[in-house]
């Protein structure tokens, strides 16, 4: 079995239901990725894989998509792109640092902290070049000091 075929086993897809992508690329428009690598295009990604070709383990995307489904808000048919990437990690046996990190925080705190996930995020960034980017980050984080919840 292809391993594409794989990936999208592991989604609740079929490959024939990225064939209703229209094509107009909102996802990428609104994509975090994209202040990586201009050259993200999770709708090339849904054609790749509609028409069973490989994905790379190194595709941009499947290498730094932070599943923050902003491109499933924006998509007219709501795919979920972040499902079919966190599919295609699994297949290629790869995990982003974001991922370690969030799975970081979840371990420690519970949840996510979102400054422990950007301090352990600082030290690929900066050897990236990606640390220019951050403000514009900084837009799409909500900091804030982990607290109890009181209850009455």
């Amino acid at each position: 079995m292809p391993k594409t075929d794989h990936a999208i086993e592991l989604t609740d897809y079929e490959r024939q239901d990225f064939s209703v992508c229209l094509g107009c690329k909102i996802c990428a428009s609104v994509c975090t990725v994209n202040d990586l690598d201009l050259s993200t295009n999770p709708q090339e990604m849904l054609q790749k894989l509609f028409l069973g070709k490989d994905v790379a383990a190194d595709d941009p995307l499947v290498r730094f998509c932070t599943g923050c489904y902003r491109c499933t808000g924006a998509c007219p048919w709501e795919i979920r792109i972040p499902d079919v990437v966190r599919a295609l990690r699994q297949v290629h046996a790869t995990e982003s640092p974001f991922e370690k990190a969030f799975k970081g925080s979840v371990a420690i705190w519970g949840r996510v902290y979102e400054p422990y996930v950007l301090m352990r995020a600082v030290p690929f960034l900066l050897k990236g070049g990606y640390i220019k980017h951050m403000m514009r980050w900084m837009e799409y984080m909500g900091i804030h000091l982990p607290h109890k919840v009181k209850r009455t």
